[in-house]
């Protein structure tokens, strides 16, 4: 009986600890455009293409479709992750502040999505850490700790 009191004073004082650390803390306002980011997007077609044309023109005739296959999908995986990296800036940037301070998790979730972003892959996998982090993890209940990666996560508990 104790041991169950015990516990829920260690995960009162951690919740405690958590919401002083989010209320606190600074949110990024990333210097971007919104006609930029909107250009990013307006050149990924032409860029698959020439991209495509590019590799199916270099390779000889037997082995044109799958290198032009994986020429595409590298090259428009890593220009799309820089275009979205760019759109989760652009929100953090001009959303409000209201907006940006509902996350109740460490890091916010535009943080976790650009974190994502740069360290997952394939391009995928990320999209679906984001997708559960925004709409299963982020519920609104409770201060979590929720990095895309287990070693950063396991490093900032440590700290707190």
């Amino acid at each position: 009986m104790s041991g169950d009191i015990k516990y829920y004073r260690e995960q009162f004082k951690r919740q405690k600890k958590l919401e002083e650390i989010v209320s606190k803390r600074v949110l990024k306002r990333p210097k971007t455009k919104k006609w930029h980011v909107f250009m990013l997007y307006l050149m990924l077609p032409p860029l698959c293409i020439a991209a495509a044309y590019a590799v199916f023109c270099a390779v000889p005739a037997g082995y044109r479709l799958p290198a032009g296959l994986v020429g595409l999908i590298l090259i428009a995986e890593t220009y799309l992750r820089f275009c979205l990296i760019q759109s989760v800036k652009c929100y953090q940037h001009y959303a409000g502040e209201d907006t940006r301070r509902k996350c109740m998790c460490i890091p916010s979730c535009s943080e976790y999505a650009v974190m994502s972003l740069k360290k997952i892959f394939p391009l995928v996998l990320a999209l679906l850490k984001i997708l559960k982090r925004l709409f299963i993890t982020c519920d609104g209940t409770e201060y979590k700790v929720d990095f895309p990666c287990r070693k950063a996560g396991e490093r900032f508990e440590k700290r707190i």
